[in-house]
């Protein structure tokens, strides 16, 4: 169910190292591309957020009875959705660790775009200022 901590890890680094590529202006991205996935990344990031808030009502230990086997069997399940931690709201978590990480990829274009129109309208409004106009 998810991934392990060695795939975990080689997913959180390859992204890692294309926030740091993007940062570093090596990966271009373009603009519209950019946007659709940051967009794409959102959206499932506030899915899984949806996914992690139901699992803590996966189970209702309660719902098991009162026999110490149907109690165990209820917190097994309980562990296994909620509370374990390899728990499916861990993985989820896990999950959201990952496309956070996509989404900075993305995001840098929006970063760097922004502090590029920021310069050039400076640029505009210092040559403005020293023609008079």
């Amino acid at each position: 169910m998810g991934l392990g901590p060695s795939e975990l890890a080689a997913s959180m680094s390859q992204w890692q190292a294309l926030s740091a590529r993007a940062e570093a202006g090596v990966l271009e991205i373009p603009e519209n591309v950019a946007f659709h996935c940051d967009e794409v990344c959102a959206s499932y990031i506030r899915h899984l957020q949806d996914m992690v808030v139901k699992t803590g009502r996966l189970v209702d230990v309660e719902a098991f009875g009162t026999l110490d086997s149907a109690q165990q069997l209820g917190r097994k399940f309980e562990r296994i959705a909620h509370s374990g931690e390899r728990s499916l709201r861990v993985v989820l978590l896990q999950h959201i660790d990952v496309i956070e990480s996509m989404r900075s990829v993305f995001r840098r274009y929006f970063d760097e775009a922004e502090y590029a129109d920021q310069r050039t309208s400076k640029s505009i409004t210092d040559f403005a200022e020293g023609t008079g106009k």
